[in-house]
């Protein structure tokens, strides 16, 4: 009573304005505190559900890259001189290696060519240099592995016969050693194949590089010549152009065509590390152009470099694409995007991935059924971006949980009704257990 009297004496004290906004502000912070409590109370999950269906599914990897052997095929020569002899004229079929030129070399060009003819020389002895590396390694490969075997041997046999501990420690040390040696040798001989396939395509560049250096002129590939422009008699200039450091460098130039028979056209793109281990020769690929918006192609794919590459320290591995069919119009270094189908199944039972959970390994969904929501533990298969095979768990017509958030309840003055009347059934609907008393 003391203390309800001081409270009444100090507020009976205060100035008039204060006693008529005190009062006011207290009801006020007690009516935001019981509204607030009562909001909190009438809140009410919202499920967003999505019905199991039967579609199909496409799984894919998107890359891009460009055109790097169109339906043309260059002639590029870098020689110098005059033409001497012409054995081919537009028209007429060529076959790869053909001769079809012959120039009398100027100074320039002797020296142009004398300098390819030993660049290929080195090249070719570099081959043979690193297929003799894999000889060697073989043969330490097999010395390690008979070394390995002699050790075990030993260490089989370490309680046959009497041996102090320092017999046995040295015994049980050149198994390790052995061991160890083996897997050196095995990671050597593991790369003597890069070896020598780099080896070898540095003697094709060299090669190529000698071919369009000398004085003969081939054709580079099968087909039909078309836009050749050397005849008897002419010259041939001598071609350079300047590079970034500001030294001169020979240049190639083009001095007709090749139209490939077939017409087939291959693409190079570029796989990431995480999709390269997913992508298999034979795997088919669908195409599109920005040269040729309408049209899509279709192909497969042709060979994977294993070996990658590094660009600013990011790992990249080069596939070869080649296009089913083509048009004549598609020209080295054109952009190519790419879809390669890594698998695809047809009309099989699937939900949307929003609806699955994965946790140290083992998938669930939530089911809603009969008015209720069950956890399922559920076998899931191959998936896409936005959908994911159910093999086990769930059947065709099961209401999935997508997403779940939460919103006020809506006070009317209807009887009570059903927590699922007027809820929509279909795939995606909004299955809303907010129906209001």
């Amino acid at each position: 009573m003391k203390l309800f009297k001081k409270i009444k004496n100090k507020f009976l004290s205060l100035p008039l304005a204060i006693k008529i906004i005190l009062p006011i502000l207290i009801i006020g912070l007690i009516y935001f505190v019981v509204i607030k409590i009562i909001a909190s109370q009438n809140s009410t999950p919202q499920y967003k559900t999505a019905q199991v269906i039967k579609t199909n599914i496409v799984n894919i990897i998107s890359a891009s890259g460009s055109v790097t052997s169109g339906s043309n095929t260059s002639i590029f020569i870098n020689a110098s001189g005059q033409v001497t002899k012409v054995y081919a004229k537009n028209g007429d079929t060529v076959k790869q290696g053909q001769k079809i030129a012959l120039i009398a070399l100027d100074q320039d060009g002797q020296k142009k060519q004398t300098t390819a003819w030993a660049s290929y020389l080195s090249a070719k002895n570099s081959v043979a240099s690193a297929e003799q590396n894999k000889l060697s390694l073989q043969n330490q490969l097999d010395s390690a592995n008979m070394t390995l075997a002699g050790s075990q041997d030993a260490v089989n046999k370490i309680n046959d016969q009497s041996r102090t501990d320092l017999e046995k420690n040295n015994i049980n040390a050149n198994l390790t050693i052995s061991q160890r040696s083996l897997t050196i040798a095995e990671q050597k001989y593991a790369t003597a194949d890069s070896v020598i396939a780099i080896a070898k395509a540095q003697l094709s560049s060299a090669w190529f590089a000698y071919q369009q250096a000398s004085s003969t002129i081939v054709a580079p590939a099968n087909g039909i010549l078309n836009n050749f422009a050397l005849t008897a008699g002419m010259s041939v200039a001598n071609l350079s152009s300047s590079s970034s450091s500001g030294s001169t460098t020979d240049a190639t130039q083009s001095v007709g065509i090749i139209a490939n028979p077939k017409n087939q056209v291959t693409a190079s793109v570029s796989l990431t590390e995480i999709d390269v281990i997913k992508v298999k020769s034979g795997q088919k690929v669908t195409l599109t152009m920005d040269t040729f918006p309408d049209k899509t192609f279709t192909g497969q794919v042709l060979a994977i470099n294993i070996n990658g590459q590094s660009s600013s320290g990011v790992i990249s591995y080069p596939t070869t694409i080649i296009f089913d069919t083509s048009l004549p119009s598609m020209y080295p270094n054109m952009s190519v995007n790419a879809n390669i189908i890594i698998d695809s199944k047809n009309d099989i039972l699937t939900v949307p991935n929003s609806a699955i959970t994965t946790i140290n390994g083992t998938s669930t969904v939530k089911v809603m059924k009969d008015n209720q929501i069950s956890e399922i533990t559920v076998e899931t298969g191959i998936s896409d971006t936005a959908q994911t095979e159910i093999i086990s768990g769930l059947n065709e017509g099961d209401m999935v949980i997508t997403s779940i958030s939460t919103s006020k309840t809506t006070t009317t003055s209807t009887t009570n009704r059903s927590v699922f009347s007027g809820s929509s059934i279909g795939g995606g609907g909004m299955g809303q257990i907010r129906r209001a008393d």
